[in-house]
């Protein structure tokens, strides 16, 4: 396990080592940068080995996006914002919220959340979840994460206090309640992290896009590696061949359904 600190530094302002050096001291493996300009290298120098994420102008490991997250549901701009942000050729780190993206918590709207998290999964580079995402919670504010039980704060703490951010019908919803259920969004992201960790297929830096239905689209990583098929359209689809890994929903009689990505090897 490696630790990242989410840090805002200016180096147009600030000595970015008086900000990075007291945390890499304390064994800070990385930072997770809010957007900043960076064409000098300051915060690169200052942060000496340590990874970074960063966004715009700067040396940086990996490159901080939400293309995926602004691109809607629909495969022809999801699929352009993919081969914009793989051309640009530095190392992805893709991301499908944040503060500003909102999150429903209806069947209907995490039926999109839960097939777009299959393809953020299935592509190179690195995935930044937000927490609370791989149970389907909203994403707008940062609130406590519900573990267990039927009332709020549902096992984040034991301490009293104002839990009112936390609303009262996300019993259905807490880790205690996913977890052992394996159609739950919960199960289907741990199903889908273990295989992105686990299975070869997941290797390359690239993609190979197949032709496909109107409203589809199907890529394979570069080296026959995994391949991942979205529908977005209104109607079920083919498979494009291979044998099935994971799917964000059932098919339905061995085609894809609407609104579901899936995984074939």
């Amino acid at each position: 396990m490696r630790v990242m600190l989410a840090a805002d530094v200016d180096p147009a302002r600030t000595d970015p080592s008086a900000v990075l050096a007291p945390w890499l001291e304390r064994g800070v493996d990385g930072f997770h940068l809010a957007p900043r300009e960076d064409p000098a290298g300051a915060i690169r120098a200052a942060a000496d080995d340590a990874a970074l994420i960063g966004t715009g102008s700067g040396e940086w490991d990996l490159e901080f996006n939400l293309d995926l997250a602004v691109a809607g549901f629909d495969a022809a701009p999801i699929r352009e914002a993919i081969t914009k942000v793989l051309a640009a050729g530095t190392r992805p780190a893709w991301a499908m919220a944040s503060t500003d993206t909102e999150r429903s918590r209806d069947e209907a709207a995490l039926t999109p959340v839960r097939a777009m998290a299959l393809v953020q999964l299935a592509l190179p580079g690195a995935a930044c979840l937000r927490h609370g995402e791989e149970l389907g919670l909203p994403g707008t504010q940062r609130i406590p994460m519900p573990w267990e039980g039927a009332e709020p704060p549902f096992g984040f703490s034991a301490a009293e206090g104002d839990w009112s951010s936390i609303p009262a019908d996300w019993a259905s919803f807490t880790v205690e309640t996913q977890l052992e259920d394996p159609d739950s969004t919960l199960s289907l992201y741990r199903h889908a992290l273990e295989a992105r960790g686990t299975h070869p297929s997941f290797s390359g830096d690239g993609v190979e896009w197949f032709g496909a239905p109107e409203g589809c689209f199907a890529f394979r990583r570069v080296g026959r590696g995994v391949t991942c098929a979205l529908n977005t359209s209104a109607e079920a689809v083919p498979l494009p061949p291979g044998e099935v890994v994971l799917s964000s929903r059932p098919l339905d009689d061995g085609r894809l359904p609407p609104g579901t990505a899936a995984w074939l090897v």
